[in-house]
């Protein structure tokens, strides 16, 4: 597991128990509460997007990286048959 998925696991545990611990802990009226849940489900899903967006360009950069490397070793295996 690379440092981004624990990222990702680690934001949605405290996402998690935050929502848990303010519905738990809240001095507020029910409606009071879902909207500030609602606010917060928003901010947390824009935080996942962003996550999401920057770990699939990195997994876009490493495939292309990956493949760029195979083509050159493909093409010095091809010269070194012919050779």
């Amino acid at each position: 597991m690379d440092n981004t998925e624990k990222t990702l696991i680690a934001f949605l545990a405290g996402a998690a128990a935050g929502a848990l611990t303010g519905l738990l802990l809240a001095p507020d009226s029910g409606e009071k509460t879902r909207k500030k849940l609602g606010k917060n489900i928003d901010t947390w899903k824009d935080e996942l997007e962003t996550t999401w967006d920057k770990t699939a360009l990195k997994i876009s950069d490493l495939t292309d990286s990956v493949l760029e490397d195979l083509d050159g070793y493909s093409k010095k295996v091809a010269d070194n048959i012919k050779n």
